[in-house]
């Protein structure tokens, strides 16, 4: 009975305290370090019946399961969006969709005006760190506000799309105990259960036959390191610690390969484990509740205001009070904007779940578990009441600037397409269920496209067959054939998928390219104007534009063009690159030298960025920072011709016969053929060094 008093007291205590969710000025003093530190584990991927806690019987989660013991169990806790960004856009808000105005993973940024979770803290005196684990969730996207640090330095890195758990793990802890001496939030992005499955060793052998399993295993076995540090630094007992997945995965149920395009509970259920500070024992919550709900409950627990959201702070249901029959909010507009067709929307009940779509469904959740037998027309009251629970529709969601070049193949590389259909009344009257067929062929063909380029073709051909109109399919078939150079084949099919009314920057980009390789370079800078258009302001579009306008010799569009690149996109350093090359044809060489260190700035490898300041340190009669210029782009890049050229000259100047005759041989062996005056002018001054040894 003590111990049940004092839990109480604990959450009377914290339930007083989600006053402050509700827009009224909290009155409570900055919290003590430690007593409020608040760790959030936000799980990709994570089916809810794969923790012993909820029923499996696999054993592949032991660290949840135990924490399970001492924390609050929600038994129907529902994500807002079968997909990674939106779902932590709405965790991190306490928003719906329709306000934090992020729909799926391409396409969208966190609105500006959105207060965060993170902010809100952080006014609070809170140090607040994010540790990520996969790339849907980069800073780019606007999660990083209010965080002190967003450590997702791994996405940098040409082709990185995740980390391994254990690395987060690590980063974190790290983190965490800096922050002794004042109260902290840390959150962990653990993504190792999404797709493609590659768990490591030992667990690939022990779940050979199911790797998901396997990545779950092993997100479990890190999380229970975090979990023995945290008590080994004596912060476990005093923090509130919560575990959520972001969704869940639908492994081929109702045709779904993976999630993102229905609302069923294998991809919409998700776990909710919350540890609050100080309690031990553990219970359950049976009654709906949603992710959204998270942010308002760690602002009651830190005692900060949040402001007018979408969620309820969790507090209120735990201690038996707050409203069990609220139903909980789910949708899904991914391929409302990938095709055009009808969004998904979803009403669930402890009991019911009722989805919105051109053929509505209802289905008893205590009979029918998986959501096989549509009860819509034999409970069509129950139905349209929960039809009525759905907040107001917000109509087509059309992502603004869609993800491009590497972004894009990261994406690819995680299973999501990118790009959006102009939707028609005929296109938003499909139900995303009646063409499963079509988009297992489009996902089978997006997953071969790496490693089997036929194989993709063919899949990508079936769906066609399928759905002759289909744009995405067009696409991704055209993008085939520009990667093999087939561009005649390549040009056709970009042309039929913007005649499909389906648009992304990279078909335009694409047909530029291929305009530029057959000497059309007014066609060139059209389409690139088309995609600067379209995305409202490209990087990559902004900066190949400027590439054609300097083939034009037109200096100032060009200009003008890498200006606007460098707007987009502050931290790319290609533009300033091309700024510098351009200021120095104008004749401005204080102006190109600049632009050439602001791009070393952004990326010190740089070869061609190197060798161009060096060459106008030698320009200007400065040797030995040219020198040491020359060498960094040799460091990048150990046999650039020109570059080698050029060292030798600024060995030369410096009186250092020994680099530069070194330099000068290697120059003569891997310059090319049309360098053949270069290359005799180098064996003369390797002859007249020889003569001076």
């Amino acid at each position: 009975m003590v111990a049940a008093r004092a839990f109480a007291s604990v959450l009377a205590a914290l339930a007083a305290l989600s006053l402050a969710c509700r827009g009224e000025p909290s009155r409570h003093p900055a919290p003590e370090a430690g007593d409020r530190s608040i760790i959030l584990v936000t799980v990709d991927t994570l089916r809810a019946d794969r923790l012993g806690a909820y029923g499996s019987t696999k054993g592949l989660t032991p660290a949840l399961d135990r924490f399970a013991q001492h924390a609050i169990r929600f038994t129907a806790a529902v994500t807002q969006v079968p997909l990674t960004l939106p779902a932590h856009a709405t965790m991190l808000t306490g928003l719906h969709p329709a306000k934090h105005r992020i729909r799926t993973n391409d396409g969208f940024r966190l609105a500006s005006g959105v207060t965060t979770l993170a902010e809100a803290l952080r006014g609070r005196g809170y140090a607040t760190g994010a540790f990520i684990g996969g790339s849907p969730l980069q800073a780019s996207f606007g999660l990083d506000r209010g965080f002190d640090r967003y450590d997702d330095e791994f996405a940098r890195v040409a082709g990185a799309v995740e980390r391994p758990a254990d690395e987060v793990v690590r980063a974190a802890v790290s983190w965490i105990d800096q922050q002794r001496a004042r109260p902290s939030f840390a959150w962990l992005h653990l993504f190792d259960p999404h797709s493609p499955y590659t768990p490591p060793a030992p667990f690939a052998g022990a779940h050979a036959g199911a790797p998901y399993d396997g990545e779950v295993a092993y997100t479990d076995a890190a999380i229970g390191r975090l979990f023995e540090h945290l008590q080994r630094a004596d912060l476990f007992a005093r923090a509130a610690v919560i575990v959520v997945a972001d969704h869940g995965e639908s492994l081929g149920e109702h045709g779904e390969r993976t999630h993102g395009t229905f609302l069923y509970d294998a991809t919409v259920r998700v776990p909710l484990l919350v540890k609050l500070p100080g309690a031990t024992a553990a219970r359950a919550v049976t009654a709906p509740v949603e992710t959204a709900d998270l942010a308002p409950t760690i602002a009651s627990l830190a005692g900060v205001t949040l402001g007018a959201v979408d969620g309820r702070s969790l507090l209120p249901l735990v201690e038996g009070a707050g409203d069990p029959d609220r139903p909980a909010y789910a949708e899904s507009y991914y391929q409302n904007v990938l095709l055009g067709w009808s969004p998904l929307r979803a009403a669930r009940t402890a009991r019911w779940k009722f989805i919105e779509a051109p053929h509505p469904e209802l289905y008893d959740l205590e009979t029918d578990p998986g959501e096989v037998h549509n009860r819509v027309n034999d409970r069509a009251g129950l139905a349209a009441g929960l039809q009525r629970a759905l907040p107001a529709a917000s109509g087509d969601a059309i992502g603004r600037r869609a993800a491009t070049g590497e972004a894009a193949e990261r994406l690819r590389s995680l299973g999501y397409s990118s790009g959006s259909t102009m939707p028609t009344a005929a296109t938003r009257a499909i139900d995303p269920k009646d063409r499963i067929e079509v988009w297992a062929e489009i996902e089978d063909g997006i997953d071969r496209a790496g490693r089997d380029p036929k194989g993709a073709q063919q899949a990508l051909a079936r769906a066609l067959r399928l759905d002759p109109a289909n744009g995405l399919a067009m696409k991704y078939l055209a993008d085939i054939s520009f990667r093999a150079g087939r561009l005649a084949e390549a040009r056709d099919g970009y042309r039929r998928a913007i005649a499909a009314r389906f648009r992304h920057p990279d078909v335009f980009v694409n047909l530029a390219a291929i305009a530029e390789r057959e000497g059309r370079l007014d066609d060139a800078r059209a389409a690139l104007a088309d995609a600067v258009e379209l995305t409202g302001g490209d990087a990559d579009a902004w900066n190949r534009l400027g590439l054609i306008e300097t083939r034009r010799h037109n200096l100032d569009a060009a200009r003008r063009a890498f200006t606007s690149a460098i707007a987009a996109e502050p931290t790319r350093a290609e533009p300033y690159y091309n700024l510098g090359l351009i200021e120095r044809r104008a004749g401005n060489e204080d102006a190109a030298q600049a632009h050439l260190k602001e791009a070393l700035a952004r990326n010190p490898a740089y070869p061609e960025a190197n060798y161009e300041l060096a060459t106008g340190y030698l320009r200007a009669k400065q040797p030995e920072p040219a020198l040491a210029a020359y060498r960094a782009a040799l460091a990048a890049r150990p046999d650039y011709a020109e570059a080698l050229f050029g060292a030798a000259r600024a060995a030369l100047d410096l009186g250092k016969l020994d680099e530069a005759r070194r330099d000068y041989e290697r120059f003569v062996q891997v310059a090319p053929p049309e360098y053949a005056s270069q290359i005799a002018a180098a064996r003369d001054a390797i002859r007249q060094l020889e003569r001076h040894r």
